[in-house]
């Protein structure tokens, strides 16, 4: 039986938060492409092989919305995304301390 492969899509917000990382990274002596590189394998590696088996984002469930889902990294980051037949759509890399509302609202004030 040949299996299907997944298709990951980064939207431009994950590219935003990709720069807001490394801003925060680069002043502390972090390498942030050793540390996004890592976050985005550990990521792409699961989720391809299970894309279901993440949790569902809590606060987006409290507001009725299920769609989405996070994957959250060994070294403390999450990753937004969601499932539509075999493409995975990645909307947001975040730290875990920081709030989905705060990038929901800085997101909408630059359209």
């Amino acid at each position: 039986m040949k299996k299907t492969a997944v298709v990951f899509e980064y939207t431009r917000t994950v590219r935003h938060c990709l720069d807001d990382i490394v801003s925060h990274l680069q002043p502390v002596g972090e390498d942030p492409q050793r540390i996004l590189r890592q976050v985005i394998e550990q990521f792409e590696e699961r989720v391809a092989a299970f894309p279901s088996g993440c949790q569902i984002l809590p606060e987006l469930l409290k507001l009725g919305c299920a769609k989405y889902r996070e994957f959250n990294t060994l070294n403390g980051y999450r990753v937004l995304y969601s499932i539509n037949d075999m493409t995975i759509t990645v909307y947001a890399i975040l730290a875990q301390r920081q709030d989905i509302k705060q990038l929901l609202f800085k997101r909408l004030m630059m359209v």
